[in-house]
């Protein structure tokens, strides 16, 4: 069996993972989880998947994943198991995937609601493997997408928030290595828009709940919006750690949407969407952040200069 901690030697190398390597198989969780064992001499769409990844540990030399089991593939499997104190014998078995599937998810963004996406496709296909059976895999992290997230966390007794990171990937890895019943809550024969407007509609003694588009397919339910005075910063400012308030390593989720505010204000960990930026997490604090002032973190400095100060409709989320 993989170790975990074997993982960390490819500390160094994983800098080198980009998003580049999702334009491959988006299916990659289907490939790396059935029973075929590949050798030297084979040829398939799985290798070129395996081969995509390798090539993302440094280990796989070629500039294009071919498809076929060749002398360089044999050689960089070689390379990859003895860092990961497998048998080093070239040949993917089911231990080896374990280990590619756990460098994927080593290596990935945080995801919440909102994203998109072949990264979000890869999750969903994962939960499907792991017991989400009806998850569309459609790229779209929507309701359907978090609530299966939602029970996979507390199934699993970690942190429920929605939010797919480290820990929830950790989680996801054990079911696929001993799998266990889980209530998929994607069963429901009507559609993400349907389930929403049933939802959306209020009992005659409740009163009902401002409910704005986003987009055509997500209709979201507001518990509060106001507006307020905006900035941007990044994770690589003067003086800036690079983790929130809240633990998020921004330097290894440049991609997260994370929003600093005066916690008196919006509590740390509510959904937000916020005009011209999109769905995110309070996740973070400041010391000029007081009041209606919130400050939204870009990965990219001209994107953050770009943004500038503005004045935007913030939505606090149901």
């Amino acid at each position: 069996m993989y170790s975990g901690t074997a993982l960390a030697k490819s500390a160094a190398v994983a800098a080198t993972f980009t998003s580049t390597f999702f334009i491959l198989p988006q299916y990659a969780a289907a490939h790396l989880n059935d029973d075929t064992v590949l050798y030297k001499g084979m040829h398939s769409d799985e290798i070129k998947t395996i081969q995509s990844i390798l090539k993302a540990t440094g280990d796989y030399p070629l500039a294009k994943s071919t498809g076929y089991f060749g002398n360089n593939t044999e050689k960089a499997v070689k390379q990859f198991q003895e860092k990961n104190d497998l048998v080093t014998d070239g040949v993917v078995g089911a231990q080896t995937k374990e280990a590619l599937i756990a460098y994927i998810n080593k290596n990935m963004d945080m995801l919440s609601r909102g994203a998109k996406g072949n990264k979000v496709a890869y999750l969903q296909e994962i939960l499907k493997r792991v017991g989400f059976i009806n998850l569309p895999v459609d790229g779209y992290f929507g309701e359907q997408t978090e609530k299966s997230v939602f029970t996979l966390q507390k199934a699993t007794s970690i942190q429920v928030d929605g939010i797919v990171g480290q820990q929830t990937w950790g989680s996801i890895e054990k079911l696929l290595q001993n799998p266990k019943p889980l209530p998929d809550t994607t069963q429901s024969t009507k559609t993400e828009d349907q389930s929403k407007q049933v939802q959306s509609q209020p009992a005659t003694n409740q009163p009902k709940k401002q409910t704005r588009v986003i987009r055509k397919t997500e209709t979201v339910a507001a518990v509060k919006e106001f507006y307020a005075n905006s900035t941007a910063y990044t994770a690589r400012c003067t003086g800036c750690s690079g983790t929130t308030a809240t633990g998020i390593d921004l330097i290894k989720n440049p991609n997260t949407k994370v929003i600093a505010v005066d916690p008196s204000v919006i509590p740390l960990g509510t959904k937000l969407y916020v005009e011209g930026y999109g769905y995110a997490i309070a996740g973070d604090t400041g010391g000029a952040i007081k009041g209606r002032k919130i400050d939204v973190f870009f990965n990219s400095n001209s994107d953050a200069l770009q943004w500038g100060r503005r004045t935007v409709k913030v939505r606090v989320l149901d």
